[in-house]
């Protein structure tokens, strides 16, 4: 079944609209086969997010895509929560990003960005064949990859700025952890002129991924959101 595709062909990355009832944690079709009063079930709900749904087939087609990356060694039931996480986490963005009006996306950013999840397969046929599975056009991952990339460009707008990292920092981190882990790993160390954009890089990402992950949660804490099933 087509998670992100709904009967009408309306597409919606963040999931439907939820049903009135949900107490099942199922969507079900009746059937005419038997009694009037049976039914199938079609689909199972992962999460609701206020009144939006995420399906366990919509977290299977982003586990079949690797859509995220996959931490080494990663079992297959964690990365099935992990990916559901995601989701949720970023439906909660995409709500903000949307308040704020997103910004357009080139093509050429979009398919750099399926180039990079294609190169998690061992060969193009692979990735071509995880695609034909979800039952998705390359025109919908491509839509699915527009909305993720959205968000980060959100991101960089308005956290990126904030963020500030002085010399004293940059040496302070070079002194400690940056040549401690050189030394644990062999390497030599290098002057600290030669490496201070790197360090600098290092700390701004490490505080940028600190306010995605404030923001997100600040998201979450304002939002109704129930987990029910990731498999």
């Amino acid at each position: 079944m087509n998670g992100f595709r709904k009967a009408n062909g309306k597409y919606h990355q963040a999931g439907r609209a939820a049903l009135p009832i949900a107490v099942s944690a199922a969507l079900l079709l009746s059937t005419a086969i038997g009694s009037p009063l049976a039914a199938v079930t079609v689909d199972r709900v992962a999460a609701l997010i206020d009144r939006q749904v995420l399906t366990v087939s919509e977290v299977s087609q982003m586990v079949e895509l690797h859509f995220f990356p996959r931490p080494a060694k990663q079992s297959d039931d964690d990365y099935r929560h992990d990916v559901l996480e995601s989701l949720i986490a970023q439906t909660l963005r995409f709500r903000d990003v949307e308040r704020f009006g997103a910004q357009d996306i080139s093509k050429d950013a979009i398919e750099a960005r399926m180039h990079e999840i294609a190169a998690r397969f061992a060969t193009p046929a692979g990735f071509d064949a995880a695609v034909a599975r979800t039952e998705l056009t390359l025109d919908e991952v491509r839509a699915l990859v527009k909305r993720q990339l959205q968000v980060e460009a959100y991101i960089q707008e308005r956290f990126s700025p904030l963020i500030f990292v002085s010399q004293d920092e940059v040496e302070a981190y070079y002194r400690g952890a940056w040549s401690e882990q050189r030394r644990a790993r062999g390497l030599a160390l290098q002057p600290l002129a030669g490496v201070t954009d790197e360090i600098r890089g290092l700390l701004k990402a490490s505080r940028l991924q600190s306010e995605i992950e404030k923001w997100t949660e600040q998201l979450r804490s304002r939002a109704n959101v129930d987990i029910y099933a990731w498999r």
